[in-house]
C-alpha cells in the first residue's frame, strides 16, 4: 500500500500581516485583530487546500514559553522567548522534511528565510502570492455555496408547481 505524502503549509504570521496594507496599519495599534483575520482566512483556505496549516507568530521580545493552540484546524504557534518565527520555521523544516514522505511549503517574503528553507528542501510562497491564493479560495468557496444553494429547493416540501401556484395565490389573498 502506497503511503500518502504529508503536505504542510507553514506561515510566518507577522510576515503575512505585513504584506497587507490594511492589516499592517491595524497592527501598529493592536496585533489581535490582524492575527484573528489571517487565522480565519487560513482556516477557510485549509477547507479547500490540501495542506495541514501551521501559522507561526514570534514572541521574540515577550517573556513566554512556546505555546501551540488549534484555531479551527489551523495549528497556531507562539514561539518561546528569544526565538523568532524564522528560527522556529527553519527548525521545523529541518526536523520534518522528507523528500518522499513530507512536502513543506513556507509562506514568507523574507529573503534570508527563503534561502534557508530552500537549502532544507522546502518550497516558498511569497506573502503577496498567499494573499492572492486566499482571495481565490474565498471566491471558490462562495461559488460552491451558491451552487449548492441553487440546487436546494426553496421549500422543504416537494410540491407540484400547479399546487404551489395555487397555495401562493391563497397566501396572497387571491382566491
Amino acid at each position: 500500500m502506497k503511503r500518502k505524502k504529508r503536505r504542510i503549509l507553514i506561515v510566518d504570521g507577522y510576515n503575512l500581516i505585513g504584506a497587507d496594507q490594511e492589516l499592517h496599519r491595524e497592527s501598529l495599534h493592536s496585533l489581535e485583530m490582524p492575527r484573528e483575520k489571517i487565522l480565519a482566512a487560513l482556516a477557510e483556505y485549509q477547507s479547500v487546500a490540501n495542506y495541514e496549516i501551521i501559522c507561526v507568530f514570534d514572541a521574540y521580545e515577550v517573556r513566554s514559553k512556546e505555546s501551540i493552540i488549534d484555531y479551527h484546524g489551523v495549528t497556531v504557534v507562539y514561539t518561546k522567548e528569544k526565538e523568532t518565527a524564522d528560527e522556529y520555521i527553519e527548525r521545523f523544516v529541518h526536523d520534518h522534511y522528507h523528500p518522499h514522505l513530507c512536502e513543506i511549503s513556507v509562506v514568507t517574503s523574507d529573503l534570508t528565510e527563503q534561502n534557508a528553507i530552500f537549502a532544507l528542501g522546502a518550497y516558498r510562497i511569497s506573502s503577496r502570492e498567499m494573499w492572492v491564493n486566499l482571495a481565490e479560495a474565498e471566491k471558490n468557496i462562495s461559488r460552491k455555496i451558491d451552487t449548492i444553494n441553487e440546487k436546494m429547493p426553496r421549500q422543504k416540501l416537494d410540491i407540484r408547481d400547479d399546487v404551489q401556484a395555487k397555495l401562493e395565490k391563497w397566501r396572497r389573498g387571491r382566491f
